[in-house]
């Protein structure tokens, strides 16, 4: 007799992901100035390397080895008297050799590395596991003991550490840790998703359909443009002033501010959609095509909005707590009727409104165009026929 399968058994299996943990470091000014050597080191090994590789390319005679460029890019810091750790050198060094090889596999989807500058505030390194100690008040690296807030317990030894000071002055160590997933229990729910400037929509299979909205950041757009104003005007008449450097950094503050609340909506966010519903479908947007596209006045809002970070986080939770996530072509989702399936352009002539020429059905764009999108799959095919027919030189997909 055969053996019956548990089909929910299939999607119980637990499997390693490697996830990323961050914390706020507090160094002092000695720690400080020894952190920024090491950034001034990586950004140089990173340098001397590419310029290796280049002429590596240019003269067509094979890559150098990495043992050679380590030794080269050591004598070179040598003679500058740099103060250099050689994990830091070496981790530069291969980071760049891994870039490379992504770039050579893929060359439509990735650029061509480029050098690094010393002088901007975003900096960071690559550090091993090696010689450090992770401590409830202190982080032991470099033999400094550097303040910090451990908020939250690392699940595993770290397999990779970077140090990094970001574009508001502050610094933080990220942990990449090894973490198997967790499973969340099945809700029999599931939903659609449309994408907006100004609110996210969701539509169930349960007749749930609202609206969520993202935090309003005008008034920082005020202090922005406000300083951007005052930085134009100096850069300009090219001045490098204190003042200068100063409304610099409150600029900087402001956009780590906007993103800040932004990745937090978007944690948020993603973790309930993870938790409240099994299957998501979502539309699979050309973010830069859109940002190049017709529609002027909505490239600035398409940028900020900044969906591809929503949709990453979407991906590897969904992944992580064994949920399952569908990316479908955006294609008439927009201009389709939910209540008779009639597709038209004239049934969205205000950005917020849909009202339907066909039918006379009226309701928010948004939800009608989630409630598409949830229901994808039963129109989809219909009017993949239609569009061959109409197009047999074209595809919809």
């Amino acid at each position: 007799m055969a053996k019956e399968i548990d089909l929910n058994s299939l999607y119980s299996y637990n499997y390693i992901m490697i996830l990323n943990y961050k914390y706020r470091l507090y160094p002092n000014k000695k720690q400080a100035q020894k952190l920024q050597e090491q950034f001034f080191v990586s950004t140089q090994s990173w340098n001397y390397a590419l310029n290796l590789r280049i002429k590596n390319l240019k003269h067509k005679k094979g890559f150098t080895p990495l043992k050679l460029i380590e030794k080269y890019i050591k004598t070179k810091l040598k003679v500058r008297n740099l103060p250099f750790h050689s994990g830091v050198l070496q981790m530069s060094v291969r980071n760049l050799d891994n870039t490379l090889k992504t770039y050579f596999k893929n060359k439509e989807d990735f650029s061509f590395p480029r050098f690094k500058k010393s002088h901007f505030i975003q900096q960071s390194f690559e550090f091993k596991n090696q010689g450090i100690q992770i401590k409830e008040n202190h982080f032991h690296i470099l033999k400094m003991k550097i303040k910090w807030k451990y908020h939250r317990e690392l699940p595993s030894k770290p397999k990779k550490i970077i140090i990094k000071r970001e574009t508001d002055g502050n610094y933080y160590v990220i942990f990449s840790v090894k973490k198997e997933n967790e499973q969340f229990k099945k809700t029999g729910e599931n939903v659609g998703i449309d994408l907006n400037v100004k609110n996210v929509a969701f539509s169930t299979n349960l007749n749930r359909s609202y609206l969520k909205v993202i935090q309003k950041l005008e008034k920082y757009d005020k202090k922005y443009f406000k300083i951007q104003k005052k930085l134009s005007q100096r850069y300009h008449k090219k001045s490098r002033s204190k003042n200068t450097k100063k409304l610099q950094k409150k600029q900087n503050k402001i956009h780590k501010k906007v993103k800040n609340i932004k990745e937090d909506f978007f944690h948020q966010t993603s973790l309930k959609m993870i938790k409240d519903f099994d299957r998501i479908t979502i539309e699979k947007l050309d973010i830069k095509k859109m940002i190049e596209g017709d529609i002027r006045h909505l490239r600035k809002s398409i940028s900020e909005v900044s969906w591809d970070s929503l949709v990453s986080k979407i991906k590897y939770k969904a992944e992580m707590h064994n949920k399952i996530l569908i990316q479908i072509n955006p294609a008439y989702t927009s201009q389709r009727c939910h209540n008779c399936g009639h597709i038209d352009r004239k049934n969205r002539k205000i950005q917020s409104v849909f009202h339907c020429i066909s039918c006379n059905h009226k309701e928010n764009a948004d939800i009608n165009a989630a409630r598409n999108i949830l229901d994808y799959d039963t129109w989809s095919l219909e009017q993949k026929t239609r569009w061959d027919a109409r197009h047999p030189t074209k595809s919809l997909a």
